[in-house]
């Protein structure tokens, strides 16, 4: 019977490798954990810099591949020129199970705090999120948003893009 022996030097290297892949497999497990949701879809749709008529409905589209519960999230980037304090917005969201939607829902986004101050992320782009709710959607649904806004003023300066993110 043989005995293979192995230095000191190569117990090390094996000790480090199986370090190296348990703290991989850590990070990895850790970042999954900390996701929670996994993004689906994510689009923005560009607005005119000469501003987002009220006439001017966005519309996203995505076919689901799974059947789950989906997160719906509204985007908005805006620029310092937007001249009010919110912005109300409608949402109409069709799907199999509401093929055409029988109202719009309002949503209405604070753009800046009760000091004046901008709120958002970014400095001269400000990105804001407004979470829709879920929606339950069965494999190959495909889903769709509209939105428009439900401002008194027709076209509104300052708004620079619209996007959803759908997340599983």
């Amino acid at each position: 019977m043989s005995l293979k022996r192995t230095s000191p030097t190569s117990r090390n290297n094996q000790s480090s490798s199986l370090s190296k892949a348990l703290f991989l497999l850590a990070a990895m497990a850790l970042a999954v954990a900390s996701c929670g949701r996994l993004p689906v879809y994510s689009h923005y749709e560009h607005i005119s810099s000469d501003g987002w008529r009220r006439d001017d409905t966005v519309s996203f589209t995505t076919t689901v591949s799974d059947s789950a519960n989906y997160h719906l999230t509204l985007g908005l980037r805006a620029t310092n020129a937007y001249p009010y304090t919110q912005l109300k917005v409608n949402v109409d969201i069709a799907s199999p199970l509401t093929p055409r939607a029988s109202h719009s829902t309002p949503f209405i986004i604070n753009i800046t705090n009760p000091e004046g101050e901008m709120q958002g992320r970014g400095s001269t782009l400000r990105q804001y999120t407004v979470p829709l709710g879920d929606i339950v959607l069965s494999r190959n649904d495909t889903l769709t948003l509209s939105i428009h806004h439900a401002m008194s003023r027709f076209s509104l300066p300052g708004i620079a893009d619209i996007g959803l993110t759908v997340e599983q």
